[in-house]
């Protein structure tokens, strides 16, 4: 691997190694290319600051390169070579709050150097990584850090606009206690939150200054002059003595009352004051902080899979908690009692040396969400994690500014507040509950735990074999019952397609389509079996690239009609219109003309799309058993021809195939057609009616010249190219009560069912089937 980046100093020399760090730079290059922003420069920085040997002087920031050296998901090489003599085996070494990090590092004493190997995954962000070695018996410690850069983001736009909105909606979710990399905090309006990890965060940049303000209220402590009121006997009294005392005191010993004592203030000097109380408080507190959060994290560190942490880090706070205790141990604060408030400002607190110093990291560890700057940082979760909670959240936001969408709050997902960190509630009790006025109600859950079938559970889904876990379940339950899902899960990966285009990783692509297989509603209400169908009618792939949506049309838009499976690019601060016109023309929204109610959601919208018709090979998937056509008969027929459908022995019913393309009618839904129904004229009216249903016994498209007279009832043929469905019509059923077709002149259409014909007298009482589709009279 070539080397990246070389640091000479007098004790050591840094060399760092990696693999082809074009391609990430290229990579990087085209994210940033489409916000306008350069690639940013690499910067080491240094605490304490370090003599360089390059710049021949101390520094504590240095640009190393004009580009960016460090990125996510990559493997480096990292090589420490010392110049100051050798080392006992172990004597120089790697500190980092992470036991992986600490682990990877190795000293070769043959060699005198430490050497490691570090990939950050998906962790992004400032690395703090602290050397320590010996040298002439001194232990020295030298802090580095550099930025670790995401390839698919920007980390200053994107990733500032994704955590807030999720600190909007999940507060204090986003910080984590064991990642490799930190973020830099910024302001928040939470004062009255406690978090621990921000609290330490914030300690960790103040207890220097609190033990230095504490050692100069220990060499210079503030004490006040307090009043006491002593008694004693005339020839003990000391000092001037008032005009009354004087008289008291002679009246007294001419009556003879010598052991009569009397009161005298004294003055003395005492150190047990508000402002020393207030100090011995907040060392306490500190103590007390650091204390409880090293048991909390001991306690997490102790399961097996939550190993993580170093031994450095519970040392690190040992070592910070060690020296407040012995300030708090000095005979001085042991006659200072408990604080119990001030009465009022003390000017001690503001402007003493020692004093204001105290009450000001006080006050920043009081309110440390507030005042959270650049000298404070704490490790966050990985990006691929903050990533798939903000798509979540995009869905929702999507569904209740866009489609019109009320969250019901009773059920929305919670936080798990008992540990250092915050955990989401998974699954599909805990998720988002949203509702409209139309009737549809919604279920947006975060990472649902699906698994095998339970006893005792009637309906709901399951996995019959292996638990299925995808990112995001949008569970919809329309008004008539019917039930049905979707399936996204968020990829933080980018595949590069077709003249360098964004596409959805395949393996991701491939895993929607175990979604979609693995997943199957269960209904118990069947007293022999459970009724098993497949519910879900989509899986998406949500994936960072960029695209201008506006206008482009998304590529995986075929595949989302064709088959139910697909992707849709999303993006902080890019509008996510593919998705929001995907959602909108599956559940409707408000149109500017509509300014009361929503178009009528109904489950056969869903089951006309081409994915939710795919059956096996030798079957057909229907959703109307009894599906009839209802449609006029053409003019210009042959008398043996129309006095057969008067008669009930019609054998052929011919259509063109664009009258129902004018419907929107798909093809499988005519494919669907279980019996015909044709309008017949009745001699000497200016009407038609239905009296026979005949069973559709096949349904074929052919060619107008392949279509015969007797098939037709006509000789003439217009259009000998032009496609018709060609209905072979098997023995008719006779309607009791015969259905009036108003009108001659056009063309009837439409799809009811067998039993609605049977009780329907004219053609304003028949029911529709598809009931979203046009059926509207059409010409000839």
């Amino acid at each position: 691997m070539p080397e990246i980046l070389q640091l000479d100093t007098p004790d050591w020399m840094l060399v760092v190694w990696t693999k082809d760090t074009d391609t990430a730079i290229r990579r990087l290059q085209h994210t940033l290319q489409h916000r306008d922003k350069p690639l940013p420069p690499t910067l080491l920085s240094f605490s304490p600051a370090l003599l360089v040997t390059d710049e021949d002087c101390v520094l504590s920031e240095y640009q190393v390169a004009a580009t960016p050296l460090f990125f996510e998901n990559k493997l480096y090489e990292f090589e420490f070579r010392f110049r100051c003599g050798r080392y006992d085996a172990g004597s120089p070494a790697v500190l980092h709050r992470l036991q992986a990090v600490e682990e990877a590092f190795h000293y070769a004493a043959h060699t005198d150097s430490l050497r490691g190997s570090l990939n950050f995954a998906n962790d992004v962000g400032w690395f703090r990584l602290k050397l320590t070695y010996t040298r002439a018996t001194k232990r020295i410690e030298q802090s580095i850090a550099f930025e670790v850069l995401p390839l698919k983001m920007d980390l200053h736009t994107d990733l500032v606009q994704i955590q807030q909105v999720i600190d909007r909606q999940y507060p204090l979710w986003r910080f984590a206690l064991s990642h490799k990399t930190d973020t830099e905090l910024e302001r928040s309006r939470q004062p009255h939150e406690r978090f621990p990890l921000l609290w330490l965060a914030q300690f960790a940049g103040l207890r220097e200054a609190l033990q230095a303000g504490v050692r100069q209220i220990l060499n210079a402590p503030h004490s006040r002059l307090l009043s006491q009121a002593d008694y004693c006997r005339a020839d003990r009294l000391q000092g001037r003595l008032t005009r009354r005392q004087e008289e008291a005191i002679t009246a007294d010993q001419q009556q003879g009352l010598t052991q009569r004592r009397y009161r005298q203030q004294q003055r003395h000097l005492s150190a047990d004051t508000p402002e020393n109380r207030f100090v011995k408080m907040v060392l306490q507190h500190c103590v007390r902080e650091l204390s409880r959060f090293a048991q909390r994290a001991t306690a997490e560190n102790a399961a097996p899979e939550n190993s993580r942490l170093s031994a450095s880090f519970f040392q690190a706070l040992q070592d910070w908690q060690t020296p407040l205790q012995q300030q708090l141990n000095q005979p001085f604060f042991r006659d200072i009692g408990a604080f119990s408030g001030l009465n009022g400002t003390s000017l001690v607190l503001h402007q003493k040396a020692g004093y204001a110093a105290v009450y000001r990291v006080w006050l920043q560890l009081r309110m440390y969400l507030e005042v959270l700057g650049r000298h404070a940082a704490v490790s966050v979760k990985s990006v691929a994690e903050l990533y798939e909670v903000w798509c979540f959240l995009e869905i929702r936001r999507v569904l209740t500014e866009t489609l019109g969408f009320s969250e019901q709050t009773s059920t929305k997902a919670q936080l798990d507040r008992r540990r250092l960190e915050r955990h989401l509630h998974d699954g599909i009790g805990s998720a988002f509950v949203l509702e409209r006025a139309d009737g549809v109600r919604l279920r947006l859950a975060h990472e649902p735990v699906i698994g095998r079938l339970t006893k005792g559970l009637r309906q709901g889904l399951v996995s019959w074999t292996t638990t299925q876990k995808p990112d995001i379940l949008l569970d919809i339950t329309l008004p008539d019952g019917q039930r049905l899902c979707w399936i996204f899960d968020a990829k933080y990966r980018i595949q590069e397609g077709a003249a360098g285009q964004d596409t959805a990783p395949d393996d991701a692509i491939n895993q929607m389509h175990r979604y979609r297989d693995a997943l199957i509603y269960a209904d118990s209400r069947d007293a022999m079996q459970h009724t098993k169908s497949r519910p879900v009618f989509g899986a998406f792939v949500l994936f960072p690239g960029w695209f201008e949506q506006h206008a482009q049309t998304n590529p995986a838009q075929a595949a989302i009609d064709a088959v139910g499976i697909g992707s849709f690019p999303l993006l902080p601060g890019q509008a996510c219109l593919w998705l929001q016109q995907f959602l909108e023309q599956q559940l409707g929204k408000i149109t500017p003309q509509q300014t009361a109610a929503y178009p009528q959601a109904d489950a056969d919208r869903y089951f006309v799309q081409d994915a939710g018709r795919i059956s096996y090979s030798g079957m057909q998937t229907v959703r109307y058993r009894d599906l009839t056509l209802v449609a006029g008969l053409g003019g210009g027929r042959s008398a043996d021809y129309m006095t057969a459908f008067r008669e009930g022995a019609a054998q052929w019913y011919h259509l063109p195939v664009t009258t129902p393309q004018q419907r929107r009618v798909a093809h499988f839904v005519m494919q669907e057609l279980r019996y015909c129904a044709p309008a017949v004229p009745v001699l000497g009216t200016a009407e038609r009616e239905i009296g026979f249903v005949y069973p559709v016994l096949a349904v074929e498209c052919v060619k107008r010249s392949a279509i015969t007279e007797a098939q037709s009832g006509s000789r003439k043929i217009r259009d000998p190219d032009a496609v018709y469905w060609l209905f072979t019509l098997g023995a008719p059923l006779r309607l009791g009560i015969r259905v009036l077709v108003p009108g001659m002149r056009d063309f009837k259409f439409r799809l009811t069912g067998l039993d609605d014909l049977s009780t329907a007298g004219n053609w304003q009482a028949l029911p529709d089937r598809y009931v979203f589709l046009a059926h509207d009279p059409q010409p000839v």
